[in-house]
């Protein structure tokens, strides 16, 4: 359980821009944020949200915010061509809508950081991404997509293309003025450049301190804080930090996954098996369609090498394989490639070799899944 998820633009398209955004940092929703369906969207609730925004823009196929609503859906199941189109359409309809230029640069800034995209379409992209950026900042200083794209362009674009590390810092403060979560995942991911484990987990964690201190009462800081604790190798003070501050999210909101999956990676990493398997229904009572939970208590298991541990793994992972995955949520390839690590493990080569195989037919970007399946063929 990673505090960001990095993906940066590779050479020679680095040589004029290097980006990453963090996949955990949900768009926010500017207009009529009071509806359900922005609610859902807000919290991570992608499936849910779908059927509705697509019957509303069946009647008002023109309506600004459900197109926008449609390019967050598009973007967190990576639909990203389909997700720029929607944003294109709302830009349309409503071209002083700050939101409709903010989801507009949210979808081809993953779109840039695909490695689908060549070189000449990464330039495009690039440029189109600035200027949806500075459009949307024009329309609304304050919108927390923008502000945060903004700083993460300024920290990895080298100076011939505008990279300017103290004006990232200076975006990242106007973002903690507006959303101190957000901020601190920005903020992280400046300090995740820091080749120092130790320093960097510590910054880090004070980062995600100094969010929860700013708002003690939010879902995201809390969370942020308690996955920052989750660190590679944390010691048991650590353990015991990320358990208290999952627990504290899950009390703001219990509707939401990213707590649950924190705790349960806790309790598996600790061998705490009872613990794991109530937090583990309490996530399923309160987020049936998303089973993250499982899916990081099993990865757990493979990380500590608690062998003895392994078909209560498999039995995790074959279950996450039985549904869609929510928006942002492990893969179906990623699961059948960690389902394969299990199977190896387990002495099981040929179903580890055929998970591995359905894993790379699913995902042909999958590198790890690639490498594991060269080494058992």
């Amino acid at each position: 359980m990673s505090h960001a998820v990095r993906r940066k633009i590779l050479a020679p398209f680095s040589l004029m821009l290097c980006l990453f955004l963090p996949m955990s940092a949900v768009p926010a929703l500017g207009q009529a944020g009071d509806s359900q369906v922005d609610r859902l969207l807000t919290n991570g609730h992608y499936l849910r949200a779908e059927r509705p925004v697509r019957e509303a823009l069946q009647h008002s196929p023109n309506n600004a915010h459900a197109l926008n609503n449609l390019s967050v859906i598009d973007w967190a199941f990576n639909r990203l061509d389909a997700s720029i189109a929607d944003a294109e359409k709302a830009v349309a309809a409503s071209p002083n809508n700050a939101e409709a230029h903010s989801k507009l640069a949210d979808a081809l800034g993953a779109k840039l950081l695909s490695s689908n995209a060549g070189t000449m379409e990464k330039i495009s992209l690039a440029h189109r991404f600035r200027k949806e950026i500075d459009k949307t900042l024009e329309l609304d200083s304050q919108d927390i997509d923008a502000l945060q794209d903004l700083a993460l362009f300024y920290w990895n674009a080298p100076g011939m293309v505008g990279g300017d590390k103290q004006k990232a810092r200076q975006t990242a403060d106007r973002l903690f003025q507006v959303s101190p979560a957000r901020a601190a995942a920005t903020r992280a991911d400046f300090a995740a450049d820091d080749s120092d484990v130790a320093r960097r987990n510590a910054a880090i964690q004070g980062i995600w301190r100094d969010a929860v201190a700013a708002e003690p009462g939010d879902y995201d800081a809390r969370a942020g804080l308690a996955a920052a604790y989750l660190e590679e190798n944390a010691d048991a003070n650590h353990l015991a930090s990320a358990e208290a501050e999952a627990k504290r999210a899950i009390a703001i909101d219990p509707s939401r996954v990213n707590a649950y999956a924190v705790l349960a990676s806790v309790y598996a990493r600790s061998g705490r098996w009872p613990e794991a398997e109530a937090v583990l229904k309490q996530a399923r009572d309160h987020v049936p369609d998303d089973r993250t939970p499982q899916y990081q208590a099993a990865v757990a298991i493979l990380s500590t090498n608690q062998n003895q541990q392994l078909q209560r793994a498999e039995q995790m992972l074959r279950d996450y394989l039985t549904q869609t995955p929510e928006g942002q949520a492990p893969s179906l390839a990623g699961a059948h490639w960690r389902l394969g690590q299990v199977l190896e493990r387990q002495g099981r080569k040929a179903d580890a070799v055929r998970e591995l195989q359905i894993a790379v037919q699913q995902d042909g970007s999958l590198s790890a899944a690639k490498k594991d399946l060269k080494r058992l063929s």
